[in-house]
C-alpha cells in the first residue's frame, strides 16, 4: 500500500511510536529506516524481501537482515526521462518501491520504483546486493511504474508465448497520474527478443486503458493473481462527477494465454446494502474450508462451492467473501446479457458489435472479431452482504484453514490484528501498531507496518495451563486434548480422532465429572472411588492417567484413593460437607497420578 508523501508529517510520529513499543515486543521483527512500501516471500527458501523507501532488504525466515541495496536517494526530475545526464533541473529524490515480485526461474527479484518515471531493475535472489539487470537508456518503453506518491502498482507473473517461442513475463496494473501513461494493465517481457527490451510493454491493447489523463476515473489497483488459466485484477474506480465523488470496485479478468487481451472483461462487486462498502482495501486468494464451503453452498446466494475451489476474500473497508467460480459464471452470463449499447464508461475503448452465445463459447478468451467489453452494468454487479463490520479501517487479511474452518486474520488502521472464524471475532486483538500488510507464510503470519516487519505466531494453544482457559480462547486452531492433559491444535493430540479425545476450543466443552460414588467420603478411608464423566469414559481420566491403579468399566472410570498421608491439609476456613468431600477427592486425583509418574 503505497504512502502519499504529504501524509509523511502526520505518519512519522505514528511509526517512531511504533518501534518503541517494537522494543518491548516478544514477537521477533524488523526495523527499516525508510517507510515500507512492498513485502514479498520466495516460497522456495523462505526468504523474505522488503521494499522500502530508497532500500530493498533481504531478511531471513526469523527476520533477520541477510543483505541490503540502496535504491536512492538520486537525482531525478518528475518530467525526467532517464538517463539523468539528459535530464535538466535534476535534484535528489527519494526513490520508493512500487513493486516487488519474486521470479524463481532465473533467480531474480523484480524491483520497481518510483524514480525515472517507473523503471525497474532484477536484483539476485541470493543476494539482492547484486544487480542482475538495469538500463536506464531505453526511454519510455520501460516505464512500468509511476512516480506519483497515490498511484498503487500491482503485478503478477506469467508466461508468453510468441513464434514457438515461450518466455516469462509479468502483468502490472496500475493507475496513473498526469505524468503516467494511459495504460491500465500491460504485459512486461523480462528478456530481450526480437525488437523488445526487458520491461517493455509487449501488448498494444486499447481496451484496458484510458482517454489520456481523465481525471473522472481514477484506479486503485489492489491484487493481481492467477486461478485457472486467468488472471485477475482487483480495483477501485473513482468516478468524480459533478455532485459528489462515488467508489466502485471491480474484479477484472482475462485470460492467461490471450495475446491480445480480448477477452478483458470487468465485474462490478458490490458490499453490504446499497454497495454500503465500496472501496476495496486488501485481497487474500485461499480455498475455503469444508466448513465455509458448506454454509456457503447451503446459502443458496454461490451455487455449489467445494473446498477446493479457491475463493477472494476482501475487506472492503470492511469484510466480505466472493466466490471466484460464482465470479466466473457470473462474468460469462454478463458477457451474454448485456448488449454493447447499455456500457456504462464512455472514457473507454469499446468496439460496436453484436455477441452470439454460441461465438463466445467457442472463443472463450476472445478473438480479433471478437473483443469483449470492459465495463459492466450496476444491475449486473456481483452482491455480498457484509459478513463482519468494524469501526476502524480494515487494512490487511490473510487466510488460512484449520480443523476444515476457515480462519481470517484482519489487521486495522490502529494496529490490531483480529482472527475471524465465521463471521465472529475469537482473540483478542494483538496490537503491533498500524498493520499496511498481512501476510502468511508457514506457521505464522507476517505483519508489515510503516516502519517494521513482525513475525506473530498463529496460535499460541499450549501457553494455557488447563483445559477452561484453552476453551475461554473460542481459538479454531485449538482444542483440549483430554488424555494427555494440555491445549493443542488437533494435529498435534495423538488420540484426537477418538471421540472426545480432542475437544475443540470454539465448542466450549471441557471435562466434568457428572457422578461419582460414593458421593462422600472420609479423607481416611482408602477405598475404590467410582466416576462417570459428561463426555465419555477416557475424558474423565486426564488427571489420572498415569495411575496404574485405573479400572476403565464402559464409561465409568475407578481408582484407589492415595493414602490419607499424601493428602493435603484442607484450610480451616475451606470447605464443609460434600463440597469439602469432592475438593478432597480432586486433590486425591492430582496427588496419585503426580505420585504414579
Amino acid at each position: 500500500i503505497a504512502v502519499p508523501l504529504n501524509w509523511l508529517p502526520l505518519l512519522l510520529p505514528i511509526a517512531f511510536f511504533c518501534l518503541s513499543l517494537a522494543q518491548e515486543d516478544p514477537y521477533p521483527s524488523f526495523s527499516s529506516e525508510t517507510l515500507i512500501n512492498n513485502v514479498v516471500q520466495d516460497n522456495h527458501t523462505g526468504r523474505i524481501y522488503v521494499g522500502a523507501v530508497n532500500s530493498i532488504y533481504q531478511l531471513n525466515p526469523a527476520l533477520k537482515r541477510e543483505a541490503r541495496t540502496e535504491t536512492g536517494p538520486k537525482e531525478d526530475a518528475r518530467t525526467c526521462t532517464p538517463p539523468a545526464s539528459a535530464c535538466q533541473d535534476t535534484k535528489f529524490m527519494d526513490n520508493h518501491n512500487k513493486l516487488l515480485l519474486v521470479h524463481p526461474s532465473n533467480g531474480s527479484l523484480i524491483v520497481c520504483g518510483s524514480r525515472y518515471r517507473g523503471i525497474c531493475s532484477l536484483l539476485n535472489l541470493s543476494n539482492v546486493e547484486q544487480q542482475l539487470y538495469y538500463s536506464d537508456s531505453k526511454g519510455e518503453r520501460t516505464y512500468v511504474a509511476s512516480i506519483e506518491d497515490n498511484v498503487n502498482v500491482v503485478g503478477v507473473m506469467s508466461t508468453y508465448t510468441k513464434e514457438d517461442v515461450s518466455f516469462p513475463v509479468f502483468l502490472v496494473g496500475k493507475g496513473y497520474g498526469s505524468l503516467d501513461s494511459t495504460k491500465l494493465i500491460s504485459t512486461r517481457i523480462l528478456q530481450d527478443f526480437r525488437e523488445w527490451v526487458v520491461f517493455e510493454s509487449i501488448i498494444e491493447a486499447s481496451t484496458v486503458q484510458t482517454t489520456p489523463f481523465v481525471a473522472k476515473y481514477l484506479h486503485d489497483f489492489r491484487h493481481a493473481f492467477k486461478e485457472d488459466g486467468f488472471v485477475y485484477f482487483l480495483f477501485s474506480r473513482t468516478l468524480d462527477g459533478a455532485d459528489s465523488v462515488k467508489n466502485v470496485t471491480f474484479v477484472s479478468r482475462l485470460c492467461e494465454t490471450d495475446l491480445h487481451y480480448y477477452s478483458h472483461t470487468e465485474l462490478q462487486l458490490n458490499c453490504g446494502n446499497d454497495n454500503k462498502y465500496n472501496k476495496v482495501q486488501a485481497a487474500y486468494v485461499a480455498a475455503p474450508g469444508k466448513e465455509l464451503a458448506r454454509s456457503m453452498s447451503e446459502s443458496g446466494l454461490y451455487g455449489n462451492v467445494v473446498s477446493w475451489r479457491k475463493l477472494t476474500l476482501m475487506s472492503l473497508l470492511y469484510f466480505v467473501f466472493v466466490n471466484l467460480s460464482h465470479c466466473s459464471t457470473r462474468l460469462r452470463s454478463w458477457i451474454r446479457i448485456i448488449p454493447l449499447s447499455h456500457l456504462q464508461y464512455k472514457a473507454f475503448h469499446y468496439s460496436d458489435i453484436s455477441l452470439k452465445i454460441d461465438t463466445l463459447e467457442h472463443f472463450k478468451c476472445g478473438a480479433d472479431f471478437l473483443p469483449s467489453p470492459l465495463a459492466s452494468k450496476p444491475k449486473y454487479a456481483l452482491k455480498a452482504q457484509n459478513a463482519l463490520t468494524k469501526t476502524e479501517l480494515l487494512t490487511a487479511v490473510s487466510v488460512a484453514v484449520e480443523n476444515d474452518h476457515t480462519i481470517a486474520f484482519l489487521g486495522n488502521s490502529r494496529g490490531e490484528v483480529f482472527k475471524v472464524n465465521n463471521s465472529s471475532v475469537v482473540s483478542a486483538p494483538i496490537s503491533i501498531c498500524s498493520v499496511l500488510k498481512c501476510l502468511f507464510f508457514d506457521h505464522n503470519c507476517y505483519f508489515s507496518i510503516l516502519l517494521q516487519i513482525t513475525k506473530v505466531p498463529v496460535q499460541t494453544c499450549l501457553k494455557q495451563p488447563n483445559c477452561h482457559s484453552c476453551v475461554e480462547l473460542r481459538d479454531p486452531y485449538c482444542g483440549w486434548c483430554v488424555l494427555e492433559g494440555r491445549c493443542t491444535r488437533r494435529s498435534e493430540c495423538r488420540r484426537a480422532e477418538e471421540k472426545n479425545g480432542w475437544l475443540w476450543s470454539p465448542r466450549q466443552q471441557c471435562v466434568k465429572i457428572v457422578s461419582f460414588f460414593p458421593p462422600n467420603l472420609s479423607c481416611k478411608k482408602t477405598q475404590t472411588v467410582h466416576t462417570r464423566s459428561a463426555l465419555g469414559w477416557m475424558d474423565g481420566i486426564s488427571r489420572i492417567q498415569a495411575s496404574s491403579r485405573i479400572v476403565l468399566a464402559n464409561i465409568t472410570v475407578s481408582c484407589e484413593l492415595p493414602q490419607p498421608s499424601m493428602i493435603p491439609q484442607t484450610p480451616d476456613d475451606q470447605g464443609t460437607g460434600r463440597h469439602f468431600d469432592y475438593e478432597r477427592l480432586r486433590f486425591s486425583w492430582t496427588i496419585n497420578a503426580k505420585h504414579a509418574q
